[in-house]
This record gives C-alpha cells, structure tokens and sequence, in this order.
C-alpha cells in the first residue's frame, strides 16, 4: 500500500518533470518567439504557479525528504525548509543530488 507521504513525493516529481519537460521544450522550439512558444511560455508560468502551491502545502513532508522548491520556482527561500533538507542530507549523504 503506498502510503500518503510517497503519494506527495512521487506527484512532486511528476510535476517537476512536467516543467523540465516543457521549459526543455521551449528553448528548442524551431521559433523561440513564434506564438505557439509564447503560449508555452504561459502554460509554464501556470505550472510554475500549481508547484509553488503544492509545495507550501505540503512543504513540511517534502523537506524533510530532501526535496527542495523547484529552481523556476517563485517561492522565497524559508529557513526551516532549508535547516529540514540540511538535516535530510546530514542523515543520508549518499542520497544527494550532484552538483
């Protein structure tokens, strides 16, 4: 049974993949400044909104799994966020991402 906490972790990832998708997508457009590109571009900033809401909502579960606001994101940077993935990482370095 998958518990409630991977439900969150795995839908993260699957939105954080939407946006790598389409903002990948864009900047590979045959014309970057057409308006089908445009229109892209606004979906993203949708996107973009949708997981900076899923993230305030459900950021205690994700930083303390070592998951961090997405780098579109808009979010300000929280302390307690930050001092949770740290702690994260502290406990479990093999887990973290390469620079």
């Amino acid at each position: 049974m998958i518990t409630f906490e991977n439900r969150i972790l795995y839908e993260y990832k699957i939105k954080k993949a939407k946006i790598d998708t389409l903002a990948n997508s864009i900047l590979t457009h045959r014309t970057p400044k057409g308006s089908e590109a445009k229109a892209t571009s606004d979906f993203l900033d949708i996107l973009i909104d949708e997981i900076d809401r899923f993230y305030e909502e459900h950021s205690e579960i994700l930083s303390n799994n070592g998951k961090s606001p997405h780098p579109r994101s808009r979010l300000p940077e929280n302390k307690s966020w930050s001092e949770n993935i740290e702690k994260f990482y502290e406990k479990n370095p093999k887990r973290r991402p390469k620079k």
